[in-house]
């Protein structure tokens, strides 16, 4: 089985005034291509940081991230941010969608990140169309709902067609409604494009619906297993 990520004894210590704290201990796991996994736990376990350490976000104290067969642990700044330019998409939960660019323009920025902008505004309506948002390509976010706020980001996140997509909490700022919604068209566009998806959830009906669910607890791996009945 081919792996898309390996993460390996990962410990991440933050230094406080007068004591260290232990976010994340000696955590391992591999994720292989393709595959759906939610990563849950308490709050204060670790999940936000995991994530934000196997995207390269930030840099572990000690330990090993290899994302597509890249050690990204080892890299500087640049070649990580090339790394989650060329590879990587990302969803959050507050949406972080930049306010002075339309819909249309908020998801053509990852193409264009890549010197794709020839084609990019097709791309971006096609995806925008996609998520049922075909008559608000030339809104801007504050005149959009929550919801239609994170079907932009949804279709942000697949422009450019991501290796690995993590997404923090996508549904955490949404109604249930509106959150089962944004659940569908998150599997829907994942299974259509093949990504990996890792998704960083408190909500056990969105975890049910992976492949895999690793849950942490005080930084630790306490389990991880495989679901058997898997509904999306």
């Amino acid at each position: 089985m081919q792996h898309i990520l390996s993460v390996r004894e990962l410990t991440k210590i933050y230094q406080g005034v007068n004591r260290e704290l232990t976010v994340l201990d000696h955590v391992s796991f591999d994720i292989a291509r393709g595959e759906v996994v939610s990563i849950v736990g308490p709050s204060g376990s670790g999940k936000t940081t995991l994530l934000g350490l196997c995207a390269g976000l930030d840099a572990p104290s000690s330990g090993q991230v290899v994302l597509t067969g890249r050690d990204i642990s080892q890299l500087s700044e640049d070649d990580k941010a090339q790394v989650r330019n060329e590879n990587v998409g990302f969803i959050f939960q507050n949406f972080q969608l930049l306010p002075t660019l339309t819909a249309l323009e908020n998801v053509m920025i990852p193409l264009e990140l890549q010197g794709k902008a020839k084609g990019a505004a097709a791309i971006a309506k096609d995806l925008l169309d996609r998520v049922g948002l075909g008559d608000r390509h030339d809104h801007y976010p504050m005149q959009l709902s929550g919801g239609e706020q994170q079907r932009v980001s949804l279709a942000r996140a697949f422009s450019n067609s991501p290796k690995v997509l993590f997404a923090d909490e996508p549904t955490g700022n949404l109604d249930e409604d509106t959150g089962h919604v944004v659940e569908q068209l998150l599997f829907d566009l994942n299974k259509e494009q093949g990504t990996t998806l890792i998704i960083v959830t408190h909500n056990p009906d969105l975890a049910a619906k992976t492949d895999r669910v690793i849950r942490l607890k005080g930084g630790k791996v306490v389990s991880d297993v495989l679901n058997e009945k898997v509904a999306r």
